[in-house]
C-alpha cells in the first residue's frame, strides 16, 4: 500500500485568485501545473457537468508530472438523470478520458449520486448497469450519501466498488464519518462541515462549500485515514470556497507525515492555519 494521496476537488475557482493562486499571475501561469507542484493527485469535478474531450484529457496528462494522478466525477447523465444513459453515452465519456487513461493517471472514476438517490431494486439495477459498463476500463468508487446504502455493503462488494467515505452535515438519514473500505481503492471525501447552508434550499454553492475544518477535526481523520489498508487511498477535500480546501488538505498531508510546502498566498490569506 502506497501513502494516502490527498488533494482538492477541481482546481478552476475564480476565488481561488488572491488565495491560492497569484492575485497577478505571471505570463504562462497554469492553475493546474501550480495545484501539482503542492499534490499528488486531485480529483476533476468538470467532468461531472460535461465529458472531457480526447483533447482536454490529454492536456491534463502532459501538463502534471509523472507519477501525479487523476480522479475524475462520472458525468451526471449516469448518476442524476431520470432517463436511461445509452451506450452512445458510455463511448462518449470512455472516448474522452482514453488519453488519461492510456496516459496511467486515471486513477479511479467516481459515481457520485445525490442524498435522494436511495437503496432498492431500481437504484440497484441502474449501479449494476453503470458497473458493468465501466468495470474492465477503470477502477469504480462510489458515492452514495443516504444511509439506507450502510445495509448494501455485501451488494457493492459484488460489484467490485469501493465505497467512498464522506465528511459532511449530519442528518438522521445522511452518512458521514464511516471508515470502510471495499475493494482496491480507499476513498474519502470532504465536504465540510456547514449545516446551515447544507440544508438549505436558498444557499449557493459556496454558501455550502464554505468551511473550514479545525485542527482537532482534521487530526481525527489523518488517524482513520493512516489506518485504511487498500492498494490505494484517495482523499479528496471538496470545501473549496476561497481555498479552504487546499488549506486543510496541506494540513491533513502534514498530520499524515508527509512533506507540505505552503503556498505564500494563501499562508497569508490563513496565517493562524499554518504556525
Amino acid at each position: 500500500m502506497g501513502k494516502p494521496l490527498v488533494g482538492p476537488a477541481g482546481w478552476s475557482y475564480e476565488d481561488w485568485k488572491g488565495i491560492v493562486y497569484p492575485s497577478r499571475a505571471p505570463r504562462g501561469f497554469d492553475p493546474l501545473v501550480f495545484i501539482a507542484s503542492f499534490f499528488g493527485c486531485v480529483e476533476l469535478n468538470s467532468t461531472f457537468y460535461r465529458p472531457p474531450t480526447a483533447r482536454m484529457s490529454e492536456s491534463w496528462a502532459r501538463k502534471t508530472p509523472d507519477g501525479f494522478l487523476f480522479t475524475a466525477k462520472l458525468w451526471e447523465r449516469f448518476t442524476h438523470d431520470d432517463e436511461p444513459f445509452t451506450d452512445a453515452d458510455v463511448k462518449l465519456v470512455q472516448e474522452g478520458m482514453a488519453p488519461l487513461l492510456a496516459s496511467g493517471k486515471l486513477a479511479a472514476l467516481l459515481l457520485q449520486f445525490p442524498w435522494s438517490f436511495k437503496d432498492g431494486p431500481d437504484a440497484r439495477d441502474r449501479v449494476r448497469r453503470i458497473a458493468d459498463a465501466f468495470r474492465e476500463w477503470a477502477p469504480l468508487v462510489i458515492e452514495v450519501r443516504h444511509r439506507s446504502w450502510l445495509d448494501a455493503f455485501d451488494f457493492l462488494d459484488e460489484l467490485k466498488l469501493s465505497f467512498c467515505n464522506i465528511d459532511q452535515p449530519r442528518s438522521s438519514t445522511s452518512i458521514s464519518g464511516t471508515h470502510r473500505v471495499t475493494g482496491p481503492v480507499a476513498y474519502v471525501r470532504f465536504h465540510g462541515r456547514n449545516a446551515k447552508a447544507w440544508f438549505s434550499k436558498e444557499a449557493g454553492r459556496d454558501e455550502k462549500y464554505d468551511y473550514l475544518y479545525a485542527p482537532a477535526e482534521m487530526k481525527g481523520w489523518a488517524e482513520a485515514i493512516a489506518g485504511m489498508r487498500a492498494e490505494r487511498v484517495f482523499v479528496i477535500l471538496n470545501n473549496h470556497f476561497r481555498g479552504k480546501a487546499v488549506v486543510n488538505a496541506l494540513q491533513l498531508k502534514r498530520l499524515l507525515g508527509q512533506d507540505a510546502s505552503i503556498p505564500e498566498t494563501l499562508r497569508d490569506a490563513y496565517p493562524a492555519a499554518f504556525e
